[in-house]
């Protein structure tokens, strides 16, 4: 998933619930908007500091062993690898991520069953013990082995995931991007260096957040406008009798098509076929791509049609 694409269904959302709503202010919509897609950056970095919490859990089981009342041997001269896996502990301490964990107040505390869960799980797995018992190490394998903690014990969880859904709703549609981005994080390390200073990744732009504000706005105003636009098109079918949400899917791609005109309309098309696919029934996925080619035809031929730039690759 693009971050675009991600942009797009923020709007699909936060334009349904406006739609729902009786005497809300654009403002008000508008921070929602903004919220929404903050949200996503708070995902990115939550994830980043479970992975150093499994860390942390880690270390934390060591001490209690060694201050037992009646520790083994195993118990005071503990495998510590894991614990001075220095990608977690490099994130851990870097200052850009200490920041961003501070003033997002993000924070694990209220879910310790999540961070028990997930380190149970990754310690009793084949990846852990292989890697705790080599007599030599790498750095790639310390990236390898916080790869797959995050691939198969976070992103792979279903626990994991209906766990992440419970700490924020705003949470569910950023999953395939922030998992890609929190993936590429990781992997792009070759070595210690690599994750001093601020390595992390931005979600969105600037110019993303522009575009998000202008696409909601531009479909609210232009809803009625924009239905009337395929209503010749509809034959048999009343728009009434047209999913809400379908109606707006493409409310708003025909609004993104007739404004920004330096993005394809193939582009715009194909990004809303794909929400189409999950949020509309199969059905509804062929009837919007025939109406939206019937819309960007009348909107030719009516001269709405402007795009410069990239915008004029078919």
């Amino acid at each position: 998933m693009t971050s675009r694409r991600l942009i797009r269904t923020k709007v699909l959302h936060i334009f349904y619930s406006y739609t729902k709503k009786e005497g809300i202010s654009f403002s008000s919509i508008e921070n929602e908007l903004l919220k929404s897609v903050d949200k996503s950056t708070d995902l990115y970095y939550s994830i980043l500091l479970l992975l150093t919490e499994i860390r942390q859990k880690a270390f934390m089981k060591i001490d209690a062993s060694k201050h037992k009342h009646l520790p083994t041997k195993e118990d005071l001269h503990p495998n510590v690898r894991f614990i001075e896996n220095p990608v977690l502990t490099t994130i851990e301490h870097n200052p850009y991520f200490e920041i961003a964990v501070k003033n997002r107040k993000l924070s694990w505390a209220d879910m310790p069953e999540m961070i028990s869960h997930v380190y149970n799980e990754f310690v009793e797995g084949e990846a852990y013990n292989e890697y705790m018992q080599k007599d030599e190490i790498s750095f790639s394998d310390h990236v390898d082995i916080v790869l797959k903690l995050f691939v198969n014990h976070i992103a792979g969880s279903e626990f994991a995931i209906q766990m992440l859904e419970d700490k924020n709703i705003f949470w569910y549609d950023d999953f395939e991007l922030i998992f890609e981005l929190v993936y590429k994080t990781i992997k792009q390390a070759k070595s210690e260096k690599d994750l001093q200073g601020d390595f992390f990744y931005s979600i969105y732009k600037e110019e993303d957040i522009v575009f998000a504000r202008d696409l909601l706005l531009k479909s609210i105003l232009e809803k009625e406008k924009n239905l009337e636009l395929i209503q010749p098109y509809l034959k048999n079918w009343e728009i009434d009798r047209i999913s809400e949400i379908d109606k707006l899917i493409m409310v708003i791609a025909i609004s993104e098509i007739r404004h920004f005109s330096s993005i394809p309309v193939k582009v715009t098309l194909d990004e809303f076929i794909e929400i189409a696919k999950s949020y509309s029934s199969d059905k509804s996925k062929n009837f919007i791509n025939g109406l939206l080619d019937k819309a960007v035809t009348i909107m030719k031929e009516t001269g709405e049609l402007h795009k410069t730039g990239r915008g004029l690759i078919n």
